[in-house]
């Protein structure tokens, strides 16, 4: 294996509580990160608001990284990339049990598998204090402002990173998109939050399903159509208000909130503000171009690497002419970053990491297999799998059965290789029950006591 994938990389979100599954405050948190940097780790500050956000340390695979997302009450690590699928799954048990669950234990503190805060609500009060979000929260919408700063601090995830052969990396992203509405299904997890059921399968669906209107539109979530071609990918990028761009580590953002790189290009140069409202003349370069294409967060997201010796204009120029050769011949890698999969309890994150990891490495059969529906019918089924789930049908199969030809299309050598991992997936696609749904069955039948034992991750 490995034809396609080179390395991978793990970020996993996890939900942060006390002992009694209510969400942990900014004080509890700092004192982790004092912990941790006691035991040899670097304390990260926000370059903006001089706030201590996490800790680093290098290995010799490469850097981790322990830090708060978007809310405090979340804990995410950012494990170095490793070079085979064996190694991803050993680093992050090794991780979890003898790096950072000690500590959280020490700490009096539970971590989740979920994809959101089960009990606690209004969480509006602990967003980190990162100028990132500062400006995050100036582009939602203000008829859903606030119920999204509510809610989408308690959101987690699970984010595979795939560095994968750039000449593939269109054909991969593609093929992911068509059967987003099967991941989507298959993996919620969060369908609890304040101690009650939500009206629909997913919290992180919903959320970013929400979000993604106004200045947020076409930078997250699901998108318009399939890519088509890498500089699409990237002028999509391009083609969305500027989110921020960075002079001497201070965030920036646009006096005109409607400014695209895309215009920033044809205009050379406009008028940016600080987080203290301070007004900066800025002249576009290349890092520019760079961050917009990174802060983007479609469903599947793609990262690429440029070489040292790229120039502004030929990156523009290739983009513009929609000349993907030249575009790959300035890139040195990409890395394709599957974001729709919630944090998982029970270690199933692992289950799911095997499956999207082999859905890559057997990607001409996946591909063609996904050909049998539209993006449009896929699309259709992903929102109306917020009330269905796994039963929801897409042009003529249940995305249960979707799931299950998945399977059958992995060689038998790989799925008795990882058969631990993919029999589990097989038995939720056969009996239609995400972890989503069991955990409403936990919660119905036993009580939230219960669930955030089954959910604790040890």
């Amino acid at each position: 294996m490995n034809a396609i994938v080179k390395k991978i990389g793990l970020e996993l979100e996890m939900p942060l509580v006390k002992q009694d599954g209510l969400t942990v405050d900014f004080g509890d948190v700092e004192k982790l990160w004092q912990d941790f940097s006691e035991q040899g780790w670097s304390k990260n500050f926000d370059p903006n608001t001089k706030a201590l956000i996490g800790v680093n340390r290098s290995t010799h695979n490469g850097v981790e990284m322990l830090s708060t997302d978007f809310g405090v009450c979340t804990c995410e690590a950012a494990l170095a990339p490793v070079s085979s699928l064996d190694e991803a799954i050993n680093y992050w048990h090794n991780f979890k049990s003898y790096v950072l669950l000690p500590v959280i234990n020490n700490n009096n503190l539970k971590l989740l598998g979920y994809g959101n805060q089960p009990i606690s609500s209004q969480l509006k009060d602990l967003i980190a204090h990162k100028g990132h979000y500062e400006i995050w929260k100036n582009m939602i919408e203000e008829d859903c402002r606030e119920w999204i700063l509510q809610n989408f601090p308690g959101l987690c995830s699970v984010q595979f990173n795939f560095e994968v052969s750039k000449h593939k990396a269109l054909e991969i992203i593609n093929t992911y998109l068509q059967i987003l509405a099967f991941l989507w299904a298959a993996s919620a997890n969060d369908s609890i939050a304040a101690g009650k059921k939500l009206p629909y399968k997913s919290q992180r669906f919903h959320a970013y399903t929400t979000l993604s209107r106004g200045k947020m539109e076409g930078r997250c979530g699901l998108p318009i159509s399939p890519y088509v071609s890498l500089c699409d990918y990237i002028n999509r990028t391009w083609s969305v208000p500027i989110f921020k761009i960075i002079r001497d580590t201070r965030c920036l953002y646009p006096k005109d909130r409607s400014l695209t790189i895309n215009k920033f290009i044809t205009e050379n140069s406009s008028e940016f503000y600080s987080l203290e409202r301070q007004s900066y003349k800025e002249t576009i370069n290349l890092d520019d171009l760079k961050l917009a294409i990174y802060l983007s967060w479609p469903d599947f997201r793609l990262k690429f690497n440029f070489n040292l010796e790229i120039k502004f204009t030929d990156l523009v120029t290739a983009v513009h002419s929609g000349n993907d050769e030249k575009l790959l011949s300035m890139t040195d890698y990409i890395i394709l970053e599957i974001r729709p999969i919630s944090m998982q309890s029970n270690q199933e994150e692992l289950d799911w990491l095997v499956l999207t990891y082999l859905l890559i490495e057997n990607l001409e059969s996946i591909a063609e297999y996904s050909l049998l529906w539209t993006y449009q019918e896929m699309k259709s089924a992903a929102i109306a799998s917020q009330d269905n789930g796994l039963n929801q049908n897409l042009n003529g199969k249940t995305l249960g059965q979707i799931g299950l030809d998945l399977l059958a299309r992995i060689p038998r050598n790989s799925f008795q290789m990882y058969e631990q991992h993919l029999s589990k997936l097989h038995f939720r696609f056969t009996k239609y029950s995400s972890p989503a749904d069991e955990a409403l069955t936990i919660l119905d039948s036993d009580g939230m006591e219960a669930l955030l034992n089954y959910l604790e991750i040890k």
